[in-house]
């Protein structure tokens, strides 16, 4: 008999490798599925794209370099340990007269011992550098920059996903709305089909119907390749993996319901608070601290540095013996180092730099009335799309009473196939193209808040 404890654990290390076992089998080739809305892919990609991640890798870098340049000014300690074996320990000739020796003959000296061993510990604090105090400002501007880049990114990662989510929703609409006209062109080929037989209508009706479904198909075929192609980019510019599933939880309609436009977003528009402009003032100001360094080099450099240095000299290699005499050195050293004469080579150089200067104040003008100009043309598009989305509107109920009333006229034998193929293709199309406005509406109010810097 099994014992009933023991027995159990048996049971439960059964059921454990049966469960495993069916999640290995079944849950084999299941994708992870992701549903987002256009706001949570936005977040999405604010955090996992790899542009996102980039810039924040580059936020990190300016913090390092920051500390890298500030710890240039504080004190820098250095150690070292130096040993010697002499094969031939160094010989010098002294005059031999020195020793009661004839003039003119030398006696041949050693000076030194076979074994050397040397510590020394230096200490260097830098006390006035001009250089060290503009390279401080310009890396804390470094960083600045760092901070403002990621910012665009992140306002254009936003921006392109925004569009690239409308672009598929509009794919994947268009698609239904192509299978849906496909299953009512099916059921009306099947109703001519059923009157053909009866002798009622004429055999060139059923073909043309026929013709339309193929048609149709063929068309839902290639949306379908171009809706995959579009959900996969969406993907990328996510920063999700391909493999993964990915629904759109969101709609044209329902972001057109949400659609709202801030009282004064284009009266109130100011290029210095844009993004791209503060960027560029942050660049001239990287190009006035270049100025200033190169400035700085006419000032004279100031530092300090303590150095204690301990050396034993020995015939035999016996360093760790206590007893045994060890010869210090120790001094405190002041360099001052004044600039007087570089032959034109640092004021070339500060001339240089004042022409850059002039170059970044002329760029950040031009960045500020091309932003400007960017307001403009979007604030233009969106009047346009509006426009173009209402005319849409009121063109898709023509084209659905159209439709609506040549069926009627079809079944009652007062219009022929050809007539509704041709008005369901005028459908399709008036269709295609309402979306389209509401596509362009949107992305029209993407674009303006992109050039309003939000």
């Amino acid at each position: 008999m099994v014992p009933d404890s023991h027995f159990g654990k048996v049971i439960f290390l059964v059921f454990m490798l049966i469960f495993s076992f069916g999640n290995s089998v079944f849950g084999q080739g299941e994708k992870p599925l992701e549903k987002l809305s256009l706001e949570q892919a936005r977040s999405y990609a604010a955090a996992y794209s790899i542009e996102m991640q980039t810039a924040r890798a580059d936020l990190q870098i300016a913090n390092r370099q920051v500390w890298e340049i500030t710890a240039t000014g504080l004190p820098q300690v250095n150690a070292s340990v130096g040993y010697q074996y002499f094969f031939d320990v160094p010989t010098s000739l002294i005059p031999a007269e020195f020793f009661g020796g004839n003039p003119g003959e030398f006696e041949q000296i050693q000076f030194g011992t076979e074994q050397n061993l040397s510590a020394s510990l230096t200490v260097n604090q830098m006390i006035f550098d001009g250089s060290y105090i503009v390279g401080l400002r310009a890396s804390r501007i470094f960083r600045e920059l760092a901070t403002q880049n990621m910012k665009r990114s992140e306002i254009e990662v936003r921006n392109m996903v925004t569009e690239t989510y409308l672009l598929s929703l509009m794919a994947s609409q268009n698609l239904e709305i192509v299978r849906q006209n496909l299953t009512n062109m099916e059921r009306s080929l099947f109703e001519t089909s059923k009157i053909f037989e009866a002798g009622f209508t004429d055999p060139i009706n059923v073909d043309q119907l026929k013709l339309a479904v193929s048609n149709m198909k063929n068309t839902i075929a290639n949306l379908e390749r171009q809706n995959q192609i579009t959900v996969n980019l969406l993907k990328f510019q996510l920063g999700m993996d391909i493999g993964t599933d990915l629904e759109l939880t969101d709609s044209l309609e329902g972001l057109f319901g949400q659609l709202s436009l801030e009282a004064g977003l284009f009266s109130s528009f100011n290029p210095e608070q844009h993004i791209d402009f503060q960027i560029m003032k942050s660049q001239e100001d990287m190009s006035l601290m270049t100025l200033r360094r190169e400035q700085s080099f006419y000032l004279p450099s100031l530092s300090a540095s303590f150095t204690r240095q301990e050396m034993a000299m020995r015939n035999e290699f016996n360093f760790a013996q206590s007893g045994q005499p060890w010869f210090p050195t120790t001094f405190f050293a002041i360099n001052l180092n004044i600039p007087i004469f570089s032959s034109g080579f640092r004021s070339s150089r500060v001339s240089q730099k004042s022409l850059e200067l002039e170059k970044s104040k002329l760029a950040t003008l031009r960045v500020s009335q091309s932003l400007e100009l960017q307001m403009q043309r979007a604030a233009s598009d969106w009047q346009a799309a509006m426009a173009k989305h209402q005319n849409e509107k009121d063109n898709l109920g023509l084209a659905e009473r159209i439709l609506d009333q040549t069926k009627i006229m079809q079944r009652e034998g007062l219009a022929s196939s050809l007539e509704l193929t041709q008005a369901n293709d005028q459908h399709l199309t008036t269709q295609a193209n309402y979306l389209n406005a509401l596509f362009e509406l949107l992305n029209a109010k993407n674009n303006l808040e992109k050039a309003a810097g939000r």
